[in-house]
């Protein structure tokens, strides 16, 4: 998804019920869902579980995009050398 629909995604949900986000923005619910879990969003009022960690949610610098995927997917290292990052004005 665009990262202007993620955005929106994160603004609406505490308040709006979700099958009207899902109907606004044109997101299958599922979606929806496992963005809002993956944050730790919450409904306004209702507590919740805050994830686990299971989900990494990660932005495509080149394409605009914000995916998630399972942290079993990804390898977490720390690295002590600088990272430098190359990325045009017309790419973000």
């Amino acid at each position: 998804m665009k990262f202007d629909d993620f955005a929106n995604i994160m603004a609406m949900y505490p308040t709006t019920p979700n099958r009207v986000i899902s109907d606004t923005l044109g997101i299958p619910l599922i979606t929806i869902n496992y963005f809002a879990y993956a944050m730790g969003l919450c409904k306004a009022g209702r507590k919740c579980k805050r994830p686990t960690s299971n989900y990494v949610v990660y932005y495509n610098a080149l394409t605009g995009e914000v995916n998630y995927r399972s942290k079993k997917d990804f390898k977490i290292s720390v690295s002590k050398k600088p990272v430098k990052l190359k990325v045009g004005w017309n790419e973000l």
